[in-house]
């Protein structure tokens, strides 16, 4: 079994050098060890539920003025460099998403940067449609301390930013969002931002997340985030917790 194991995650690791390297391997999920008479030794595995990144990504968290476009949201989003957070359920490019809950798993989550979403996004191969996007959509800290600010809204419409495909806006209205984001449309409970459920323009929405992921009584998120627990450190007030 030892040595079964071995050769699987040999052969896992050839198929992630090829890929990144720009090679055309079979889905990675068919990389599983096998039983002496050849049949597939299975195992039950869970996806990691967050894999981390660093680098360029494209950020939308606070976008408030998203535009409705049928089933999307085009969101004006920031470009931003630094550690970043990415959900594999949410990834949009079906074989990123397919090798990367085959490889970072519960069981052996990947450390940062070793997610093959996160080459994916490095080296511009994130592919949606049969389109390649150089930036995606991700969650990253940066504006968190001041803009957070959540409040529970019953159901609406809104923006989920997550793992969406991105490209640079021409002449952006807004310099300091550069990218446009194409964000898939929500209509359900979610959390609002900066003390409110409103968009800033007629005809637009949020980019947020949904209600049940913010625990509201302990003012913590219900879903596991790397790095927050030191990010709700740094937005707290210098006191001692001990009286």
């Amino acid at each position: 079994m030892i040595a079964l194991a071995s050769v699987s995650m040999l052969a896992l690791s050839f198929v992630l050098i090829d890929w990144a390297q720009g090679g055309n391997p079979e889905s990675v999920a068919g990389v599983v060890a096998a039983n002496a008479d050849g049949s597939v030794l299975a195992a039950a595995v869970s996806p990691q539920a967050a894999v981390v990144c660093t680098g360029k990504h494209a950020l939308c968290d606070f976008s408030r003025d998203c535009k409705v476009s049928g089933n999307t949201a085009n969101c004006a989003c920031w470009s931003v460099d630094e550690q970043h957070i990415v959900f594999p359920s949410k990834i949009q490019d079906l074989e990123v998403k397919r090798m990367t809950q085959a490889v970072c798993t519960d069981a052996h989550p990947c450390a940062v940067d070793q997610a093959p979403v996160c080459v994916a996004i490095k080296t511009g191969k994130y592919t949606v449609n049969n389109v390649k996007y150089p930036w995606v959509s991700t969650y990253s800290y940066r504006g968190w301390c001041d803009n957070w600010q959540p409040v529970g809204c019953s159901t609406g419409p809104w923006a989920d930013c997550m793992a969406a495909p991105c490209t640079e806006t021409a002449r952006p209205t807004d310099p300091e969002r550069p990218l446009t984001c194409q964000c898939p449309m929500e209509n359900s409970p979610f959390v609002g931002s900066n003390g409110t459920c409103l968009s800033d323009k007629p005809g637009t929405v949020i980019s947020t997340i949904p209600l049940a992921t913010w625990d509201f009584r302990n003012n913590k998120f219900r879903i596991y985030l790397p790095g927050y627990e030191y990010v709700q450190g740094a937005c707290g007030i210098l006191e001692s917790d001990l009286r």
